[in-house]
């Protein structure tokens, strides 16, 4: 059964006295698994990586400063705010229907993870194209602006993890043991909010920084592993009603597992695991293709942005859904 929505609370994980340490066991083991991760893909990639602690040299560093790079930075930046706002702002299909309120806390949070790859590509958008020489790379205001480039990836991480969070809180915690197939824990926020953290600031210390800046970037995405487990095993969890799947624009539906439809529900999972291929690709497309860096990073970019809008249009989808449960109902 469907519970009254004044009577939703959230739940916690048990045993916080046991599960905070072993929390922080993962963060760490997440942090030397995106280390090692990137070079060990290949011998090309082994010849790619090359730590610089933010200190560039004129033989391994290699920064594009084309408009095929920060061009495309600049309008993935755009469209990620313009699927900020519209995941901001989702209301519900149905016109007599205002239950708004149900979607808060997840169009909150899918908000920020958007608004968090908009800061990335928009300050990396700057840096390629007003740092254009291996001493301007070694200045306090690239730091800076680097540093926010890919300290927004890590911190992405951290909403991507609080939206499995909502999501498993929302579907799984409190919905009825015929509803799921497996119970899933809910993470409390502030587990997200460390293990992002952890990484952003080891993004700041310089432990995330290569000769080819660029690679930063793929490091700090390996940090975004098991937040992307996390949600894709929140969404396998759960028993989605089909056979009752409503048209949102036309019907109100008793449960949010019948108004998510299947087809946004692959979305969801290729959309959070289509950027996983970038990593072993890039330096193959470097050392063993005559493309130029910035053809690279175009082809680079276009993946990112088929597969981040893909993320913003189906977390839209669920915040809608959300939108189009009754206002009495909730899982």
């Amino acid at each position: 059964m469907c519970r009254p929505i004044q009577k939703f609370e959230r739940q916690v994980l048990p045993h916080q006295s046991l599960s905070i340490p072993l929390w922080i066991i993962l963060t760490l083991v997440s942090k030397e698994f995106a280390s090692y991760l990137p070079p060990s893909t290949s011998l090309a990639a082994e010849k790619t990586y090359h730590p610089a602690s933010y200190k560039y040299d004129r033989v391994h560093t290699l920064f594009d400063n084309t408009v095929l790079t920060w061009g495309t930075d600049y309008a993935i930046g755009i469209l990620m705010t313009y699927f900020a706002l519209r995941c901001f702002c989702a209301t519900s299909s149905h016109r007599g229907l205002q239950n708004e309120e149900a979607s808060r806390s997840l169009r909150k949070r899918a908000t920020a993870l958007l608004l968090f790859y908009a800061l990335s590509v928009l300050t990396g958008g700057i840096a390629h194209q007003k740092f254009t020489t291996v001493d301007s790379l070694n200045t306090s205001s690239f730091r800076i602006l680097w540093t926010i480039c890919v300290g927004a990836v890590t911190a992405a991480g951290g909403a991507m993890g609080m939206i499995g969070s909502e999501i498993c809180q929302r579907l799984n915690a409190n919905a009825d043991k015929s509803k799921v197939f497996f119970r899933m824990p809910i993470l409390p926020d502030s587990f997200w909010y460390l293990y992002a953290g952890y990484f952003t600031l080891t993004c700041a210390l310089g432990g995330i920084s290569y000769k080819r800046p660029a690679c930063d970037i793929f490091v700090a995405g390996v940090s975004q592993f098991v937040p992307t487990a996390h949600n894709i095993l929140v969404l396998l969890s759960i028993r989605w009603d089909d056979a009752c799947a409503i048209e949102t624009k036309s019907k109100v539906s008793d449960c949010v597992s019948s108004a998510v439809k299947l087809p946004y529900r692959l979305m969801f999972y290729v959309g959070f695991l289509s950027n996983a291929p970038l990593l072993p690709v890039y330096p193959l497309l470097v050392h063993y293709t005559q493309l130029s860096l910035g053809a690279v990073n175009a082809l680079l970019h276009l993946n990112l942005a088929l597969s981040w809008s893909m993320q913003a249009v189906c977390l839209h989808h669920f915040c809608k859904a959300m939108n189009n449960v009754k206002q009495e109902h909730v899982i």
